[in-house]
Protein backbone atom coordinates (compact mmCIF):
# COMPACT_ATOMS: atom_id res chain seq x y z
CA UNK A 1 0.00 0.00 0.00
CA UNK A 2 3.07 2.22 0.97
CA UNK A 3 4.06 1.50 -2.85
CA UNK A 4 1.07 2.69 -4.35
CA UNK A 5 0.90 5.86 -1.88
CA UNK A 6 4.84 7.27 -2.77
CA UNK A 7 3.58 6.04 -6.54
CA UNK A 8 0.96 8.26 -6.25
CA UNK A 9 2.84 11.36 -4.56
CA UNK A 10 5.48 10.90 -6.88
CA UNK A 11 8.40 9.41 -4.50
CA UNK A 12 9.06 6.02 -6.20
CA UNK A 13 12.52 5.50 -4.74
CA UNK A 14 12.31 2.28 -3.01
CA UNK A 15 15.82 2.86 -0.96
CA UNK A 16 16.02 1.97 2.29
CA UNK A 17 16.82 4.22 5.20
CA UNK A 18 17.46 3.65 8.57
CA UNK A 19 15.26 6.89 9.34
CA UNK A 20 13.94 9.52 7.96
CA UNK A 21 16.29 12.44 7.81
CA UNK A 22 15.05 16.08 6.40
CA UNK A 23 17.21 16.10 3.16
CA UNK A 24 16.02 12.19 2.26
CA UNK A 25 12.59 12.91 3.17
CA UNK A 26 10.99 10.85 0.57
CA UNK A 27 13.45 8.08 0.25
CA UNK A 28 11.77 5.31 0.69
CA UNK A 29 10.33 2.95 3.31
CA UNK A 30 12.31 1.58 5.69
CA UNK A 31 11.68 -0.85 8.74
CA UNK A 32 12.70 -0.08 12.54
CA UNK A 33 15.56 -2.13 14.18
CA UNK A 34 13.00 -4.67 16.13
CA UNK A 35 10.87 -5.43 12.88
CA UNK A 36 8.03 -4.11 14.53
CA UNK A 37 7.08 -1.13 12.52
CA UNK A 38 7.69 0.45 8.84
CA UNK A 39 8.32 3.74 8.29
CA UNK A 40 7.90 6.51 5.45
CA UNK A 41 8.17 10.04 5.00
CA UNK A 42 5.75 11.94 2.91
CA UNK A 43 5.73 16.13 2.68
CA UNK A 44 5.79 16.63 6.41
CA UNK A 45 3.65 13.59 7.28
CA UNK A 46 5.66 10.25 9.31
CA UNK A 47 3.40 7.17 8.06
CA UNK A 48 4.00 4.53 10.30
CA UNK A 49 2.95 1.34 9.83
CA UNK A 50 2.28 -1.37 12.40
CA UNK A 51 3.68 -4.78 11.67
CA UNK A 52 2.61 -6.92 14.48
CA UNK A 53 -1.10 -8.01 14.79
CA UNK A 54 -1.09 -7.19 18.10
CA UNK A 55 -0.40 -3.76 20.36
CA UNK A 56 -0.27 -4.68 23.91
CA UNK A 57 1.59 -4.01 27.16
CA UNK A 58 4.10 -5.89 26.05
CA UNK A 59 4.73 -4.38 23.10
CA UNK A 60 3.44 -0.56 23.66
CA UNK A 61 6.67 1.06 25.16
CA UNK A 62 9.32 -0.87 22.70
CA UNK A 63 7.02 0.76 19.76
CA UNK A 64 6.42 4.34 21.42
CA UNK A 65 10.21 4.20 21.91
CA UNK A 66 10.74 3.50 18.65
CA UNK A 67 7.83 5.88 16.71
CA UNK A 68 9.26 8.81 19.29
CA UNK A 69 13.12 8.09 17.76
CA UNK A 70 12.07 8.38 14.30
CA UNK A 71 10.08 11.50 14.75
CA UNK A 72 12.86 12.87 16.66
CA UNK A 73 15.38 12.02 13.76
CA UNK A 74 12.91 13.93 10.87
CA UNK A 75 12.91 17.48 12.37
CA UNK A 76 11.46 18.31 9.20
CA UNK A 77 8.51 16.06 9.79
CA UNK A 78 4.99 17.65 11.26
CA UNK A 79 2.16 14.88 11.56
CA UNK A 80 2.21 11.14 12.56
CA UNK A 81 0.34 8.68 10.67
CA UNK A 82 0.31 5.80 12.11
CA UNK A 83 -1.82 2.73 10.05
CA UNK A 84 -3.39 0.25 12.19
CA UNK A 85 -4.71 -2.12 9.24
CA UNK A 86 -2.36 -5.16 10.53
CA UNK A 87 -4.00 -4.60 14.21
CA UNK A 88 -6.43 -7.23 14.98
CA UNK A 89 -5.68 -6.58 18.93
CA UNK A 90 -5.28 -3.54 20.61
CA UNK A 91 -5.73 -2.82 24.87
CA UNK A 92 -5.15 0.48 27.19
CA UNK A 93 -1.55 0.33 26.60
CA UNK A 94 -1.27 0.03 22.83
CA UNK A 95 -3.88 3.12 23.30
CA UNK A 96 -1.83 5.10 25.70
CA UNK A 97 1.08 4.86 23.14
CA UNK A 98 -0.71 6.72 20.94
CA UNK A 99 -1.91 9.48 23.08
CA UNK A 100 1.56 9.56 24.78
CA UNK A 101 2.83 10.37 20.95
CA UNK A 102 0.56 13.73 21.29
CA UNK A 103 3.08 16.20 23.24
CA UNK A 104 5.88 15.57 20.77
CA UNK A 105 3.61 16.02 17.15
CA UNK A 106 1.65 19.16 19.65
CA UNK A 107 4.98 20.67 20.07
CA UNK A 108 6.26 21.24 16.17
CA UNK A 109 2.18 22.08 15.28
CA UNK A 110 1.41 18.82 14.18
CA UNK A 111 -1.49 15.88 14.12
CA UNK A 112 -1.83 12.76 14.19
CA UNK A 113 -4.10 10.55 12.52
CA UNK A 114 -5.04 7.23 12.32
CA UNK A 115 -5.53 4.51 9.47
CA UNK A 116 -6.71 1.94 7.86
CA UNK A 117 -8.22 0.29 11.61
CA UNK A 118 -10.26 -2.22 12.06
CA UNK A 119 -14.25 -1.68 12.87
CA UNK A 120 -13.03 -3.53 16.25
CA UNK A 121 -10.02 -1.22 16.73
CA UNK A 122 -12.26 1.94 15.46
CA UNK A 123 -14.60 1.01 18.09
CA UNK A 124 -12.34 1.24 21.37
CA UNK A 125 -11.17 4.75 19.76
CA UNK A 126 -14.71 5.75 19.57
CA UNK A 127 -15.32 3.95 23.48
CA UNK A 128 -12.98 6.09 24.88
CA UNK A 129 -13.66 9.14 22.91
CA UNK A 130 -10.12 9.04 21.22
CA UNK A 131 -11.78 9.91 18.34
CA UNK A 132 -12.11 13.28 19.30
CA UNK A 133 -8.31 13.70 19.62
CA UNK A 134 -7.12 11.78 16.70
CA UNK A 135 -8.42 12.00 12.86
CA UNK A 136 -9.41 8.57 11.29
CA UNK A 137 -9.40 7.80 8.10
CA UNK A 138 -10.31 5.00 5.92
CA UNK A 139 -6.83 4.87 4.25
CA UNK A 140 -3.37 5.98 4.90
CA UNK A 141 -3.54 7.97 1.85
CA UNK A 142 -6.70 9.97 2.97
CA UNK A 143 -4.75 10.53 6.64
CA UNK A 144 -2.09 11.85 4.64
CA UNK A 145 -4.55 14.06 2.49
CA UNK A 146 -5.76 15.39 5.86
CA UNK A 147 -2.95 16.02 7.56
CA UNK A 148 -0.75 17.96 4.98
CA UNK A 149 -3.80 19.76 3.78
CA UNK A 150 -4.72 21.15 7.23
CA UNK A 151 -0.53 21.34 8.24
Amino acid sequence: MLRNLRKLLGVENDQDVPAPEPSRANAGTSTSRSGLLTQTVLGQTLVVTVVKPELNAFMAAEINHEIRAIFDAAPGVRNIVLDLENIEYLDSAGLNTFVDLLGAVKARQGRIAIAAATQQVEVLFKLTRLELVFSIRRTVIEAVDALERTG
